[in-house]
């Protein structure tokens, strides 16, 4: 709901209190209202039967203070000069044969006479009954006229109090059912606020935890209270109440219901319960209370503390429903606007019916009745407010179980990293076993080295399992540690040569730096080690490359560790959650392996030592992780470090020579953060004859992928730099599925995560751990079918040359029969050159891969001196040849580019044109250029090198580009400009 339509409605609603207030009181007027004159009322136009009572309003004769009698009004306020006796005569006519007064004044003892006889007397107004007092079975004397005499004492009440002094006339039937009714009111009200009182006491006793709703309940219960003791005083009927204690019950009613009812907004809908401004204001009400309870009567009916008490507390109450309902998303409208009810109640009961400028009819008819509708509007609003609660927190159930269902899916995907971690290690060590196992007898150092990392790997295994273990002890307060004095330095070194085979494959250095000396620590050695393990696995896990450095510090308490790396870094709010069980970010780092238990486990474990752990990062640079430690406040002397460690890992030597082995065979090229997966696909393949060269990092493999020509990639899924979908796509961008296929490696292997694989690129989809059977037939299948495709092209490509076309036989026909005319020279020569081109076109080699570009050349020249005794002067022919520029090249290049040249940008123009061969190297690459000064292609025609959007004539130059590609990953380059001439360049790298 828009903040504008919140203020219509509380608008609207104000108004609406305010005019339905106004409505009910001038339906309470009656409808003809005398006003006596010197002592004299002439009532005989009130209809007493069908009208209400009426205020004996006007001038009464006061005897009593002067000599004389005077003609005044009946005081409007009962204190000290309202003293003394009032009498009025009532001209009544024959209305009725039963009258009756209404008469209200609690600070004083009086006396009520109907014609000179004593109807009503009180001698003791701190005990006397509730007020308004109704005197019923009044007579008229036989002229119809009935003479009221009232008395007041001495006003025993504070000046402050200023009761309102209220006298009606009616029919005994009208004066009753007045009393009554306003009484019933009062109750039926009061009835449904403590019933409300009720179930909110209730619904706490079930969650106890919702204090709120017992102050609800208090705060119900006190208004129901002030409702029962204002007006009619109905409580008086039941359970008599001295004057005091009447005064005290109704100030603490008022009181203690703006208190409770501002202590439940607070725990509502504010954090700031417990904060100390709110603490001193709790404070200072239940001293307010206990004074009203506990002061004499004196001051307590100083009424200035009351109001400062109403005024703080719905001030507050309605600063915060304010907020509440136009600064957040909370529905408590209706809490506002039934304590708006509520203070238009106080405010109408309290002071608009005391204010002196009210005309005297209104005023009279505003305190001759109990307004019930303020009350009852605050009752619905209230009722509203729970009703929106509770379907608020129905739709936030709702979401609830759609983030539980959001959940569930984590959960399973939580499952099958869970899966993957457990299952390909165990797999990859049954195939190292396996592979022992196939060799002879004697153990090699290879052997014994495999059998090494099964053991290493058993340990991997085991810290995972121990990691689901833990975080459910640390749940349940199982851990218990076994401290110890012990020093740092050999857990950090036997730590770091533990995880030197997590490095394989990664360019990393891990750097210690540690002081000559360390104090000792109090601490589980045990745990202390699984801390360290854990933040050295996440600091290589998200190092691709670059430094990881240890360092140690300490100052008078601590010992501290720091695990400071060149990788990935975190942001801002993967920082926030990486402590947080299952939980890991949302960049590359969350789709790499891990089942988010490590940090949390190591931070628990570090406060349990009475430590810390910490984190520091930036995106892009890296990351500090802190660890501090309780020295052994028993042991002073230091550890003597017995080492400066450099460890190097393994894999930054061996990344200084390249993998890449000899060009024989299908070459293969794979990627996995894990060097152990790397290591048994490596060996397996390899024993199958593939060449394959392994890497962890995404950086490498993209630039031996630019470097060098490979048959098939293996690309396994999650990886920290980059997700093995996205690098798929990368590839795809320039290799089609043939050309390059694409194999991908995953734990996950619901429909979705295959689905996406698919999406994204890839050939085929194998699920870890790996059946190297599967393995081996599905790489088998995919370089077979790479294999059989560019075969095919080599046909096509043989095909086409074969396909010589008949007008071009013709043409040669024809200009070696004019030249056996005119010369015999020119003709053998062509003879010669027309045998040359044939065989070249019909040999065999054109169905090989490549062939030296000697020959490629030859068939080039044959072609031209073909085509240059045919065109005569109109075609001009340049060679810039590089002789010293020794590759090769695939069959049936360069022909097929000089025959468009000719065809399709010389032979259109009138005066012919020049054809240049240009064959040149720079760096590492021979650049071969064929340019022609012809026609040139026009814009809309310059994609015939694409096999959807070429034209019949260019199926030739669709094959060479495809075969170039497939040779070097770069086809033929086409520059033209209409008019102006045409360059096809080709690059083959050398070496």
């Amino acid at each position: 709901m828009k903040r504008s339509t919140k203020l219509v409605i509380i608008l609207a609603f104000a108004v609406v209190l305010t005019l339905g207030r106004i409505i009910w009181y001038h339906t309470q007027i009656p409808d003809v209202q005398p006003e006596a004159a010197g002592g004299q009322l002439d009532a005989r136009q009130v209809d007493f039967s069908n009208s209400h009572s009426i205020a004996l309003d006007g001038d009464w004769k006061q005897t009593g203070k002067a000599d004389n009698p005077l003609y005044t009004q009946l005081p409007k306020y009962m204190q000290s000069e309202a003293a003394g006796t009032y009498e009025i005569t009532i001209q009544t006519g024959e209305q009725a044969d039963h009258y009756a007064l209404s008469i209200r004044s609690l600070y004083s003892n009086f006396s009520v006479y109907a014609n000179d006889q004593l109807v009503y007397q009180t001698t003791d107004f701190e005990n006397g009954p509730p007020t308004p007092v109704a005197i019923t079975d009044l007579r008229a004397n036989e002229n119809d006229q009935l003479k009221i005499r009232l008395t007041f004492d001495e006003f025993h009440g504070n000046e402050r109090d200023r009761s309102l002094i209220n006298v009606r006339f009616g029919s005994s039937q009208q004066i009753q059912k007045e009393t009554y009714q306003a009484g019933l009111l009062q109750f039926f009200v009061a009835a449904i606020i403590f019933i409300h009182a009720l179930y909110a006491f209730v619904l706490y006793l079930m969650k106890p935890k919702k204090i709120g709703t017992l102050f609800f309940s208090v705060a119900a219960i006190l208004a129901s209270l002030a409702v029962v003791t204002s007006d009619y005083n109905t409580l008086g009927y039941v359970m008599p109440l001295s004057h005091e204690w009447y005064v005290r019950t109704i100030y603490f009613s008022y009181v203690g219901l703006s208190f409770f009812f501002l202590l439940f907004v607070v725990f509502t809908f504010t954090k700031a319960a417990s904060k100390w401004p709110f603490k001193v204001l709790y404070l200072l009400f239940t001293a307010y209370l206990i004074y009203i309870l506990a002061a004499p009567i004196e001051i307590v009916r100083y009424v200035i503390g009351i109001a400062i008490s109403l005024v703080v507390a719905f001030t507050l109450i309605f600063w915060i429903l304010f907020r509440t309902v136009f600064l957040s998303k909370e529905r408590a409208l209706p809490l506002f606007l039934a304590g708006a009810a509520v203070v238009s109640h106080v405010a109408w009961t309290i002071v608009v019916g005391n204010l002196p400028f009210l005309k005297d009819t209104l005023q009279a008819a505003i305190k001759a009745g109990f307004y019930p509708f303020d009350i009852t509007i605050a009752l619905v609003c209230f009722c509203s407010f729970w009703f929106l609660r509770f379907f608020q927190t129905e739709t936030e159930n709702e979401q609830y179980i759609e983030q539980l269902e959001v959940e569930q899916k984590r959960k399973d995907q939580f499952l099958a990293n869970t899966s993957h971690e457990l299952r390909t290690p165990l797999h990859g060590m049954m195939n190292m076993v396996q592979n022992v196992l196939e060799q002879e007898n004697k153990l090699t150092n290879q052997s014994r080295y495999q059998l090494e990392l099964i053991h290493t790997l058993s340990r991997k295994m085991s810290y995972l399992i121990n990691d689901l273990i833990d975080v459910n002890q640390l749940k349940s307060n199982k851990i218990r540690l076994e401290p110890s004095s012990i020093s740092i330095e050999p857990i950090l070194v036997g730590t770091a040569d533990m995880l030197r085979f997590m490095a394989d494959e990664k360019d990393v250095t891990i750097h210690m730096r540690l002081s000559e000396s360390v104090p000792y620590i109090y601490a589980d050695e045990h745990r202390v080690t699984q801390i360290v393990t854990n933040m050295l696995h996440n600091a290589l896990k998200f190092t691709p490359a670059g430094n990881i450095t240890i360092e140690v510090s300490s100052d008078a308490s601590h010992l501290y560790v720091k695990v400071i790396d060149t990788g990935i870094g975190m942001d801002a709010k993967t920082q926030a959650r990486i402590f947080i069980p299952y939980e890991k970010g949302e960049n590359s780092i969350s789709e790499s392996e891990g089942i988010g238990l490590g940090l949390s486990i190591s931070r628990q474990l570090a406060e349990l030592h009475g430590g810390s752990l910490t984190a520091e990062s930036v995106l892009g640079e890296g990351s500090v992780f802190t660890l501090s430690l309780p020295l052994d406040a028993d042991r002073t002397e230091l550890y003597k470090v017995k080492t400066m460690s450099l460890i190097e890992s393994a894999a930054s030597e061996q990344l200084s020579e390249p993998h890449i082995q000899a060009f024989s065979g299908y070459r293969i090229l794979a990627i996995d953060d894990d060097p152990v997966n790397l290591m048994v696909l490596k060996q397996a393949l390899e024993a199958d004859g593939y060449q394959i060269s392994t890497t962890a990092s995404a950086t490498e493999f993209v630039h031996q992928l630019d470097t060098y020509r490979w048959d098939l990639l293996i690309i396994d899924v999650m990886m920290p730099e980059i997700s093995g979908f996205r690098l798929t796509k990368r590839i795809r961008s320039r290799y089609s599925l043939t050309e390059l296929p694409v194999l991908l490696l995953t734990a996950r292997s619901q429909p979705e995560d295959v689905y996406a694989g698919f999406q994204a690129g890839a050939n085929e989809y194998v699920s870890k751990p790996v059946d190297m059977l599967e393995l081996k037939m599905r790489i088998k299948s995919l370089l077979e079918l790479k294999s059989s495709i560019e075969d095919r092209l080599s046909m096509e490509a043989a095909w086409l040359q074969a396909q010589i076309h008949p007008h071009f036989l013709f043409n040669t026909l024809n200009t070696i029969g004019a030249l056996s005319a005119i010369d015999n020279d020119r003709m053998l020569r062509l003879l010669q050159e027309f045998g040359n081109y044939l065989q070249a076109s019909f040999n065999g080699n054109n169905l090989s891969s490549s062939i030296p570009i000697e020959k490629e050349m030859d068939l080039v020249r044959s072609y031209l001196y073909i085509q240059k005794e045919r065109f005569g002067e109109r075609l001009q022919v340049n060679w810039e040849i590089d002789h010293n520029i020794q590759f090769s090249l695939p069959p049936l290049t360069l022909q097929p580019l000089v025959e468009n040249a000719i065809l399709h940008g010389l032979q259109p123009k009138e005066d012919g044109g020049t054809i240049l061969i240009h064959l040149f190297r720079k760096g590492n690459n021979a650049f071969i250029q064929i340019k022609d000064d012809g026609i040139g292609i026009p814009p809309d025609k310059q994609r015939l090198l694409h096999p959807f959007d070429g034209h019949r004539n260019s199926i030739g130059l669709i094959n060479t580009h495809i075969r170039l590609q497939k040779l070097n990953g770069c086809g033929l380059i086409l520059c033209s400009e209409e008019g102006l001439g045409t360059t096809i360049q080709i690059s083959i790298p050398l070496g």
